[in-house]
């Protein structure tokens, strides 16, 4: 199989994914373009591809792309996100300490120490327990070129991989990438040549009404006056 360069990777890409989310526009006024970076006060960070539109219900909508070749191979090693990890073990043993009805009981008790202590140390027998029991999830794991991607302000963000790159890695690395995609909610487009891409995993739609994507990207103008 012939090497597909990360360029056409990036092109056929986003020319799949304008395409798709003309669908949900609610009108025929698309901006996609690739290699549009954000302000520098907001680190200069360069999106492989982005895309707005004004959904039909949601408004203006932001859409990212990375898009990463057989070059890229070594980027695709999962490891353990130790801050995702110690959120998540906070929020179980925030959950378990309400589910338990322990929390409650530094609003109910009359004795000051118990008040405390009884919640706390369900909060940190919980968290402990979660981290263990979860210790090897995939909920906890990423991978760099995801990493990447998140960098970026949008509704929803996709990675593009060339065939050629997923077909040189072992099924199971292919398939821990997909995971943590999911996890993530990182969308995965497949380019299977230079006319033809497929979705692998869809993203999950992250939406803040009070947030206005566009502002963080140099483009802004030229995303703005397209839309008009």
């Amino acid at each position: 199989m012939s090497r597909i360069l990360e360029s056409t990777v990036q092109e056929v890409a986003l020319n799949f994914l304008k395409k798709y989310y003309q669908n949900y526009s609610f009108s025929e006024k698309i901006f996609a373009q690739t290699e549009v970076r954000t302000k520098k006060k907001y680190g200069s960070k360069r999106a492989d591809g982005v895309i707005v539109f004004r959904h039909w219900l949601l408004g203006t909508y932001v859409v990212s792309m990375e898009a990463k070749s057989y070059k890229t191979l070594p980027a695709m090693k999962p490891r353990r996100d130790n801050a995702l990890f110690l959120y998540n073990a906070f929020l179980a043993g925030v959950a378990i300490s309400i589910l338990s009805g322990a929390f409650f009981s530094f609003f109910k008790m009359n004795d000051g120490f118990w008040q405390i202590i009884l919640p706390l140390n369900v909060f940190v027998l919980g968290a402990l327990a979660y981290a263990f029991a979860t210790s090897k999830s995939f909920k906890h794991k990423i991978i760099d070129v995801v990493a990447q991607v998140k960098q970026y302000p949008a509704h929803v963000k996709w990675l593009a991989f060339s065939q050629d790159s997923l077909t040189a890695l072992p099924i199971e690395k292919v398939k821990s990438m997909e995971r943590i995609c999911r996890v993530h909610g990182i969308g995965v487009v497949v380019v299977k040549n230079k006319s033809r891409a497929e979705i692998l995993v869809k993203p999950k739609f992250k939406f803040n009404f009070w947030r206005d994507n566009v502002r963080f990207y140099s483009k802004e103008k030229d995303i703005r006056a397209t839309l008009k």
